[in-house]
């Protein structure tokens, strides 16, 4: 009997994988798309057309991609929890319309995880994302973090505007998700050390830029780099984009 069991357990053991252990070598595309329009302007590099904003997603898709949260990318970078085969981080800035409209429904169809960096004095506004929807994106798997309240470079500014400009964003965001927000993406990809300084004390995780890299663990976590998906780009330049960063 105690042979048996002995068989049995051996045989569980060895159709059991091993658990996954953290990537040696993290590499993660971090995608930055800004508008998904069905009529976007030729002539605006941030506007991308919603055409091909579904081929992006179905090309993830097929092709076994896995979307992260904010978290689990943060955690990943960290190697505190395991590496998906192909992890990606689609992140969408300034809280546009079309991402409700546009951008929220194919995220739907896919199961895909994504996060939307807000600029709090835009919410409520015409063209921009209410609080409402954004209850509702939140509520349903998609992370809002921090853009800053008016979306100035954060450079020009003196230390107490960057810390009214963050602080008050910061806020906002916990006012309507009822959750701290703790990344934060700079407008125009631009920051300081003064920046940094005020991230770390309000108790941030993390600060993005915008560099045609995929995102490493040794990355500087407060230099997060964005890969930024643009208007003109072909479907082949998105492939390279999402595979080298470029």
């Amino acid at each position: 009997m105690k042979k048996f069991l002995l068989m049995a357990l051996t045989c569980l053991l060895l159709s059991i994988p091993c658990a996954a252990k953290a990537a040696t070598n993290v590499k993660v595309p971090v995608l930055l798309y800004h508008v998904v329009s069905t009529n976007p302007d030729p002539s605006n590099l941030y506007q991308y057309n919603l055409t091909e904003f579904k081929k992006d997603m179905a090309y993830l898709n097929a092709n076994g991609y896995t979307t992260l949260s904010i978290d689990q990318y943060y955690n990943i970078l960290n190697k505190t929890i395991p590496m998906p085969n192909k992890p990606i981080l689609l992140t969408f800035d300034d809280c546009t319309e079309d991402f409700y409209t546009n951008v929220y429904p194919v995220l739907r169809q896919y199961n895909m995880k994504a996060t939307e960096f807000v600029i709090t004095d835009f919410i409520d506004t015409s063209w921009h994302l209410t609080s409402n929807e954004i209850k509702t994106v939140f509520n349903n798997g998609i992370d809002i973090e921090n853009h800053t309240t008016h979306h100035l470079d954060l450079t020009t500014l003196n230390y107490n505007q960057k810390f009214s400009a963050i602080n008050d964003a910061t806020a906002k965001i916990q006012a309507i998700t009822k959750k701290t927000p703790v990344y934060c993406a700079y407008p125009y990809g631009t920051y300081d050390a003064a920046t940094v300084s005020i991230l770390k004390n309000l108790g941030y995780k993390a600060g993005f830029s915008v560099s045609n890299t995929l995102s490493t663990d040794s990355d500087n976590k407060y230099g997060l780099p964005r890969i930024c998906i643009l208007n003109g780009d072909s479907f082949d330049t998105f492939k390279s984009k999402v595979s080298i960063g470029h």
